[in-house]
């Protein structure tokens, strides 16, 4: 549905340079912090274990998928170290589809096809919002944004299956993250690898397994540097003899139990992962890629042993991995120093993704910036759209996503969707760098007019239904109440839920000047909404540092 833009969103647009630039200027200083009611906001620093409030709401930032009231008061009160252990011990939230939900013939059920489709859409999206194991979750869409799968190619159901796979093994070793993943009927379908034979070979899942899942194109330093010949050129990873060899050791899978006739949403057979249905077609011939012999006379998951062994202990996956979890979750460009730190414990517990994620969210470098003012340079990512998105709800503290006010069978999330990436490559390149400097920061390739213009009224526009908020579990009474004493105390509840209690004052000011003409200001949320529309393109907020 094409949403038109109002009279007030123009209004927004026309003071969007004045609010962009007093976010740029305010920062997070402290000294200019301030709740427009009168009281200083708390912005000190840990003390006795504990979190305060402006600590707890950025390091949620990185941990979850966006600091909710209730995640807040539990890193408070416990303490970061506490909250990871905690985490860590939780069991993965899954999405279980009910199998009358993906039995249907594909262009034929057409009423089923879009049952299905609503079905995937509301339950990933409602596991970002409101799954309690919310480490696990952040971990699960990092993972999922370099071990891509997309809606593009694949059903469904292949997408709840795959994002529970990841749920399952992202606490677990990388190495068995890995061969779950290759014999998954998704990726399998996605990439090619189901056709992969004997006697034709298809490079495709091969090659993207070095280029994107594991050691990348060029030899690095365990500080992520690359290492260079004689004359300064960087030397290559792998070669084309490498693919050829790497994609021989993966001949043979197919989906599982082939002779099962399914219609045709299921024909991949999703829920169960692939089998070496193919004997004849597995090369057992030895192998030799990556200066590394696999072995003849081994059967396809003897192989993918072999194979995955390799992937894991080759010097360049601890730091290639390594950056591709902390840009997703702290920051975009780290110092080789942050890097080696973490990619040290990737290698010496051969992947072991709880302790790589721990020694991410805990390294000094992540934690400097819990007191307002010191983090280190260049330390910090621009929130993807979908971060926007979760992030909002979650300060709002609903418990599932809310529907689309105009087709409430629907969420609407904008435009990120979750494994909807364009390709293999995601939405955005990892090696994206600011222009005119040498700064990473892949989120930025989605900055660009439509995104802006999404945000615009985006939150206004799905607040205007309170009852849609109420079913959500959202916190509604908390901020109609607000809203009706003041656009002041408004300012300083989202102070308090989306700023860390340090929202500039000059910034919080604009905010309200903003939305002081908005003609359904007294409807649901829509001010609330409004506010955060403003918010959303920001620095402040849009930043996470």
């Amino acid at each position: 549905m094409t949403l038109s833009i109002s009279k007030p969103i123009w209004q927004k647009l026309s003071l969007l340079p004045a609010v962009l630039l007093l976010a740029s200027c305010g920062g997070g200083d402290p000294a200019s912090t301030a709740n427009l009611s009168g009281q200083v906001s708390s912005v000190a620093s840990l003390a006795g274990g504990k979190a305060t409030h402006y600590a707890a709401s950025r390091f949620l930032e990185q941990a979850a998928m966006g600091p909710s009231p209730a995640s807040v008061a539990q890193v408070k009160a416990q303490g970061i170290d506490v909250w990871i252990a905690a985490q860590l011990k939780l069991p993965p939230t899954l999405v279980v589809t009910p199998p009358s939900l993906y039995d249907y013939e594909l262009n034929i059920d057409k009423p089923a096809e879009t049952r299905m489709w609503e079905f995937m859409r509301t339950n990933n999206v409602n596991l970002l919002i409101g799954a309690e194991d919310q480490l696990r979750v952040r971990t699960t869409w990092v993972l999922s944004n370099f071990l891509v799968v997309s809606y593009n190619k694949i059903l469904p159901y292949g997408i709840v299956e795959y994002q529970n796979l990841l749920q399952k093994n992202a606490f677990g070793q990388y190495g068995d993250l890995l061969k779950a993943m290759t014999r998954n009927p998704s990726m399998g379908a996605y990439l090619d690898n189901y056709q992969n034979r004997k006697s034709q070979l298809n490079e495709n899942y091969g090659r993207e397994l070095m280029q994107l899942f594991s050691v990348g194109l060029v030899q690095l330093n365990l500080n992520g540097t690359p290492k260079r010949d004689a004359s300064g050129k960087v030397i290559e990873t792998y070669s084309q003899k490498d693919v050829i060899e790497i994609t021989r050791a993966l001949t043979g899978w197919h989906f599982a139990e082939p002779n099962v006739k399914r219609k045709s949403a299921n024909g991949s057979n999703y829920g169960k992962p692939m089998e070496a249905e193919w004997k004849d077609q597995h090369d057992t011939g030895a192998k030799t890629f990556l200066g590394k012999t696999i072995p003849a006379g081994q059967d396809a998951y003897k192989d993918l042993d072999s194979l995955v062994e390799i992937l894991v202990t080759h010097p360049n996956t601890a730091p290639f991995v390594s950056l591709r979890l902390i840009q997703g979750m702290t920051t975009s460009d780290p110092s080789p120093e942050y890097l080696q730190r973490v990619a040290t414990v990737f290698r010496d517990t051969k992947g072991n993704l709880s302790k790589v994620i721990t020694a991410i969210l805990t390294d000094p470098e992540a934690r400097s910036g819990d007191v307002p003012g010191k983090s280190t340079a260049n330390f910090g990512r621009i929130k993807d759209p979908l971060l926007i998105f979760a992030s909002g709800f979650r300060g709002l503290g609903c418990k599932i996503a809310p529907k689309n006010p105009w087709n409430s069978t629907e969420v609407v999330v904008g435009n990120q969707q979750q494994f909807g990436a364009p390709s293999v490559f995601n939405f955005f390149p990892p090696n994206h760098r600011t222009q005119g400097t040498n700064v990473l920061a892949p989120e930025q390739k989605m900055l660009n007019s439509i995104e802006f213009a999404n945000r615009m009224n985006y939150f206004s526009n799905r607040m205007s239904d309170e009852n849609l908020l109420r079913d959500a579990g959202c916190d509604v009474d908390i901020f109609k109440t607000a809203q009706a004493v003041s656009d002041e105390k408004l300012v300083d509840l989202l102070n308090d839920r989306y700023f860390r209690g340090a929202l500039p004052a000059s910034v919080a000011k604009s905010l309200i000047d903003t939305n002081q003409n908005l003609w359904e200001k007294n409807k649901g949320l829509k001010l609330t909404g409004g506010m955060l529309d403003m918010a959303a393109v920001t620095p402040i907020f849009g930043v996470s540092k």
